[in-house]
């Protein structure tokens, strides 16, 4: 099932100020990098202004939910809201590398061939491997692994990102638990 119908949603929450910042985050962002790998959700990193804060820190993704409801989609599964045969799971800004990962997130035509424009915001490469770092789950490190193999992230600005974001100790561990080398070049 294609994902355009579920991101062209996603677009308009964010053209409704719904969602005042967004860029596409997790595997679906990988996919623009290098090749596909099995995903059964989409992750949208978004902004945290608007939304309510609890007392406890809880955020409120109300606006979210009610115009989604607006729209017909009010089904929810464990991965997310089902959104055009997707679940879609909202991730709220949640530290300094996801706030810079969203400033700096790129745009892309995501259109296939006889397909109109699909503008939507994508993490960049550097940005999808940082988190994936942070992250450390088995699917990250491999995700981390094909960007390497396959060339697809630029490496002096991944570690200006890992360096700004205290990750080059993550880092050197995934290189070791890899057995690569370590291909950054600064001590």
């Amino acid at each position: 099932m294609t994902m355009r119908k579920t991101i062209e949603v996603i677009t308009k929450l964010a053209e409704r100020g719904v969602i005042r910042s967004y860029a596409i985050a997790g595997a679906v962002a990988a996919l623009n990098y290098i090749q596909p790998t099995l995903t059964e959700d989409l992750d949208v990193l978004i902004s945290i202004d608007g939304f309510e804060r609890r007392p406890s820190g809880l955020l409120l993704l109300g606006p979210i939910e009610r115009a989604l409801a607006d729209m017909g989609y009010t089904e929810r599964t464990n991965l997310g809201h089902m959104i055009e045969g997707w679940p879609v799971q909202f991730l709220p800004v949640g530290s300094a590398l996801d706030e810079e990962a969203l400033e700096r997130a790129v745009e892309l035509d995501l259109a296939g061939p006889g397909e109109q424009p699909l503008k939507v915001r994508s993490l960049s490469a550097e940005h999808v491997v940082a988190i994936a770092l942070k992250l450390g789950r088995l699917k990250d490190l491999a995700r981390i692994q094909a960007f390497l193999e396959q060339q697809a992230v630029d490496l002096d600005r991944l570690q200006d990102v890992l360096e700004r974001h205290n990750l080059m100790a993550a880092w050197r561990e995934f290189c070791l638990k890899a057995a690569i080398e370590n291909p950054l070049q600064r001590p």
